[in-house]
């Protein structure tokens, strides 16, 4: 059989197993340079935290304001 440049051309499971190794560790070094350099998403949660925090202060907020209104009415 001929081979291509150290591969060989036959389809024996030998040289099918090569090839799988081959497609594995080449598919592993895209996925590791993909997550390298995808841009981080540390700002986005920050931004959640902080959205999150705000909107308990108000929803605290809202309920302080609510129970001392009802009070305030109930003792007129």
């Amino acid at each position: 059989m001929p081979n291509l440049n150290d591969f060989p051309t036959d389809n024996s499971s030998s040289t099918n197993l090569k090839y799988d190794i081959i497609a594995s560790k080449f598919m592993t070094s895209v996925e590791r340079h993909q997550r390298r350099t995808a841009p981080t998403q540390s700002s986005g949660t920050v931004f959640y935290i902080i959205g999150a925090v705000l909107e308990l202060a108000l929803a605290i907020l809202v309920m302080v304001f609510v129970g001392l209104r009802w009070i305030w009415k109930s003792v007129k």
